[in-house]
């Protein structure tokens, strides 16, 4: 993301260029400008909630009069969103498309919503254009030519999630991205005011939408997002000396307080005083209150610092670039990271063939051999990695790692033994750089290729749910962190080579694939080629017969749920 400073011009032309966004469906000339908008407008939210979370939690409480209905509900909703995704952890990318979503979801209904909102009728054809407004906004984005994915698959969905997240029926909702959409759409239009409608507080929102899902993600992240408004209460109403007073910004005990008189400004002080705090819409057009507060020094807080992967990183590449004669230099690169040792004790106990209970770090290193040892720190340091990458659908995630890890473990009983490090590392890695690089993409449904005659073979990309893998991408990052590594080379030819090319580890990798894709699918049915494939790699690790392999993988009960 490019740099950004927060001020409050850049608060307020997030405002009105939402605004601008907004109307973009009623110029048709505008159409082929309606992606690069979008997205700007999306990571403009996505950074100033990164810089300044109480200033758009504070907006949440606020009804910019000179904006209209519709403008101040996908403003909610898009800060809603941003709150969500940061509660739960996701990346600014992944946040910036759900933003996307959040303000393509009124794109093409501006004036009727806004008209039902103010309780004028509506004639038929403007409720048709208001119940069809998704599926306008598909046809819309597609003639701007905005790529086809996640944006346009939430759009289809959202009326559906947002009618069935409540209600006494207990209804499967699998896509968690729109559940997170969905949920910041019923907040937005709880809290916002119209006439004759009761308003909600965001706390009400929450607490509403929580006891009446069933949907255990759904109460999760509203948990999460609950913790956000606790640790930042900003724009509660409080009581300060006999005196209306908005909360700022709170820092520990520490709260800083606009001292108020008919919502303007008369003041700012900070306390250490417990106060009792009111959640109420504040209808305004003060600049002051809605941009520039925000940004005095008395007010500003210190926002929050992103995690780094980088040291991991380059331990992994260090561990792969030597070939390690002794345990010293393995446990000298590993010494930074406090958290491995326990993870290793874990990862070693296959290896723990006399029974012993791994007592150090050495013991662990030296149970499982030189040979294997740094391969093994090279996993469980990516699984670390893996684990401080939240996903909405991480649970899949996790299990379909744990079939990959079953497989290649049953895989490799019979013979090859020493292998099961290296056939596991390279999905650990291409794991890893799925979620860094395509999280937007990743879902729980198996996209198997259609073409059965494609002369490439099945890349990991299908078992999450999308086409393929950056290529390009994947490639430099393979030889960056694993340029020595033979295996993670040759899975790296199963995403960008034709399948009569691979190598003979690179048909291992396929088969793999093809075992895991077998298992969540129920799907035996094979090409020629895949067959060839299979029956090769079994055949190369001693299994008599691909039937005795499969019962003997299903008694070690890979248990694994693609629901």
């Amino acid at each position: 993301m490019q740099a950004f400073k927060a001020n409050p011009n850049q608060l307020k032309r997030l405002l009105e260029h939402t605004h601008q966004a907004l109307r973009l469906y009623y110029s048709k000339e505008k159409w082929p400008t309606i992606y690069p908008v979008l997205t700007q407008l999306a990571e403009r939210f996505v950074l100033l909630y990164t810089q300044v979370p109480n200033a758009l939690h504070a907006h949440l409480q606020f009804y910019a009069k000179n904006h209209g209905y519709t403008t101040n509900l996908v403003v909610n909703q898009s800060i809603l969103i941003c709150a969500l995704c940061k509660a739960n952890g996701y990346s600014p990318e992944f946040t910036e498309e759900l933003v996307l979503a959040c303000l393509s979801d009124h794109i093409c209904s501006t004036n009727e919503t806004n008209r039902k909102a103010s309780g004028k009728p509506l004639s038929s054809q403007e409720q048709k254009l208001l119940n069809l407004r998704h599926q306008i906004a598909i046809k819309m984005l597609n003639s701007a030519k905005v790529p086809n994915g996640q944006l346009q698959r939430i759009l289809a969905r959202l009326d559906k999630y947002t009618a069935s997240i409540t209600g006494v029926k207990n209804i499967p909702l699998y896509d968690n991205t729109t559940v997170l959409v969905c949920l910041s759409k019923r907040i937005a239009k709880a809290i916002t005011p119209r006439p004759q409608v009761r308003t909600f507080s965001v706390i009400q929102a929450i607490k509403s939408l929580y006891l009446n899902t069933h949907n255990v993600f759904a109460q999760s992240s509203l948990v999460t997002l609950a913790k956000q408004f606790s640790d930042c209460p900003s724009g509660a109403m409080v009581s300060y000396k006999k005196s209306n007073a908005l909360l700022l910004a709170k820092e520990g005990k520490t709260v800083t307080l606009a001292l108020l008189e008919n919502t303007q400004v008369k003041g700012i002080v900070k306390t250490t005083k417990q106060l009792s705090l009111i959640y109420k819409p504040i209808i305004t057009d003060d600049k002051t209150l809605l941009y520039s507060i925000w940004f005095n020094d008395l007010v500003r807080m210190t926002p929050s610092e992103l995690p780094t992967s980088e040291s991991i990183l380059d331990a992994i590449a260090e561990l792969g670039s030597d070939e390690y004669v002794e345990f010293k230099a393995i446990e000298k690169n590993i010494a930074p990271f406090t958290q491995l040792e326990h993870a290793l004790r874990q990862a070693a106990r296959q290896y723990n063939r006399q029974g012993q209970k791994a007592t150090t770090l050495r013991h662990c290193l030296t149970m499982v051999g030189l040979d294997t040892a740094g391969l093994l720190c090279q996993r469980v340091l990516l699984e670390t990695l893996l684990a401080d990458k939240p996903h909405p659908f991480s649970t899949d995630i996790w299990c379909k790692y744990a079939l990959f890890n079953k497989v290649i473990y049953v895989l490799t009983q019979h013979s090859k033994s020493d292998l099961f490090e290296t056939l596991l590392g390279p999905f650990t890695a291409a794991i890893y750089f799925m979620l860094s690089k395509h999280d937007s993409q990743v879902m729980r449904l198996i996209k198997t290729p259609s073409d059965q005659f494609s002369q490439k073979p099945l890349s990991i990309a299908h078992i999450f749910g999308f086409e393929q893998l950056d290529n390009a991408e994947f490639e430099q990052f393979i030889q960056k962190y694993f340029k020595y590594s033979s295996m993670h080379n040759a899975f790296a030819e199963t995403e960008f080579m034709d399948k009569h090319a691979l190598s003979i580890h690179a048909k291992y990798f396929s088969a793999i694939k093809l075992i895991v894709v077998m298992m969540l699918t129920g799907n035996d049915e094979l090409t020629t080629w895949q067959n060839q494939i299979l029956e090769f790699t079994l055949d190369e690790f001693s299994w008599k017969s691909r039937t005795l392999f499969f019962n003997t993988l299903l008694e070690q009960s890979p248990y694994c749920t693609t629901e």
